[in-house]
């Protein structure tokens, strides 16, 4: 492209607009590049985060992870591949129990946590048979209770 010869102030203008909506396209048309390339990508960053959270979802769950690995260990190990090779009873035990915690930890932790405060509601309206529980049923004891507490400690003297 020629540069075009500026002569007086309006040619200048001119160009000036010129190069603005230049400017703008250009742009535009990254702006429309970075769009396609992130589509493009897509499927890519899907098939990562399903595979990350596959490999950190017994991290996440600890206890839901160490009660797959023992059934895994039982049934795939132990049962289905007793008559294998080391390799396959190496890898498939890994395998099963990364993916198998991974799609129970999605079904089971909505309903997991849920019988968690399920379970804490009924300790809360246990009634443990004293008179001087704390919290939540008589507020009014807190401080006495506390000092039982307080002097009840060990094998040591009591503290006034």
């Amino acid at each position: 492209m020629t540069k075009p010869t500026i002569r007086s102030l309006a040619d200048l203008e001119a160009e000036k607009e010129r190069l603005k909506a230049s400017l703008k396209q250009n742009k535009e048309n990254l702006a429309n590049s970075f769009a396609a390339i992130k589509d493009e990508l897509n499927p890519i960053v899907k098939v990562a985060k399903t595979t990350r959270s596959i490999l950190t979802s017994d991290q996440e769950f600890p206890l839901l992870g160490l009660g797959v690995e023992q059934l895994t260990n039982l049934v795939v190990k132990k049962g289905i591949l007793r008559k294998a090779g080391w390799l396959p009873r190496l890898i498939a035990p890994v395998l099963v129990k990364k993916i198998s915690t991974y799609l129970i930890a999605l079904k089971a932790s909505d309903n997991i946590v849920e019988s968690m405060h399920h379970f804490a509601d009924k300790l809360r309206d246990l009634n443990f048979g004293s008179g001087n529980v704390p919290y939540p049923k008589n507020k009014g004891s807190e401080k006495e209770s506390v000092k039982t507490v307080k002097k009840n400690v060990g094998n040591k003297a009591p503290i006034n």
